[in-house]
């Protein structure tokens, strides 16, 4: 693996890509080019330095990774149950080591992972069937403004210093009710998108209840379970949310939206 750039662990832009040589073959021509590549890498999860989980993700806001999956995925209840999170490179990848109260690690030994997590997958490594899907919180209602989810995907793209060099990887945008584009974060998982936003927002003390999420990627019931835990009341995405998404949504009163062509579409969860 090559070197990865220290400063790629607190900021995504060109230095988690990774440049290589190849040959493009067009109808008429053949010219040598250079193609960015994404970053991926085995990003090791630890709670007072005890092993919990191995996921593949892009070396870059892993700070922000790790408070959101800790609290997106319910293996710690609360940000202030974190003391610390130490961000390190080890061979092969990062590990992020979270510091956390006795009682607070108590209760992450529970839901133990089974196997490492792959960048595509929201499950895996989960032991048992009952823990795939959780019961939702019930949220506040939120009316999403057409106007402002079709204002949120247009600012996406300004959004995505790392999806313009190498043209793969996800993002999760944090917007304003009126759709201004207030932070994202970038991932080659979707799911990492979005537990590093969320783990930022909660980090720089956003209020998750004023506001909605936009993201580049399908909406998976993952996305809303994840939303939903941390109190998100709006999630948009590029395309359609799954029957169980939808589900999902309908149980907690998340308000999800999909782009249709150069339309937007509101689905119905109250």
């Amino acid at each position: 693996m090559s070197g990865i750039p220290a400063r790629a662990l607190d900021k995504a832009d060109e230095s988690s890509s990774v440049m290589v040589e190849a040959t493009a073959y067009g109808a008429h021509d053949t010219s040598a080019i250079s193609w960015a590549l994404a970053e991926e890498v085995p990003v090791a999860l630890m709670y007072n330095s005890e092993p919990y989980a191995v996921m593949m993700a892009s070396p870059a806001d892993l700070k922000d990774f790790a408070i959101g999956f800790s609290l997106s995925e319910g293996v710690i209840e609360a940000y202030a149950d974190i003391l610390q999170v130490l961000v390190m490179p080890v061979e092969g990848g990062f590990a992020c080591d979270i510091a956390v109260s006795d009682q607070a690690l108590a209760e992450a030994r529970k839901p133990r992972r089974a196997i490492e997590g792959r960048s595509g997958c929201g499950i895996c490594g989960v032991a048992e069937i009952g823990e795939v899907v959780r019961r939702q919180r019930k949220l506040a209602p939120l009316r999403l403004d057409p106007k402002a989810v079709t204002r949120g995907f247009a600012e996406l793209g300004r959004h995505q210093p790392m999806n313009r060099v190498n043209h793969s990887v996800h993002a999760a945008a944090w917007c304003s009710l009126d759709g201004e584009v207030l932070i994202a974060r970038e991932d080659v998982g979707r799911h990492n998108a979005l537990d590093k936003l969320l783990g930022a927002l909660v980090a720089k003390g956003f209020d998750l209840s004023d506001g909605f999420v936009v993201m580049s990627s399908r909406c998976s019931f993952e996305l809303v379970q994840k939303a939903a835990t941390l109190g998100v009341r709006g999630l948009a995405t590029i395309s359609a949310p799954t029957a169980l998404a939808l589900a999902l949504a309908r149980e907690a009163g998340l308000a999800l939206s999909a782009k249709a062509g150069e339309r937007v579409v509101l689905f119905p969860t109250l």
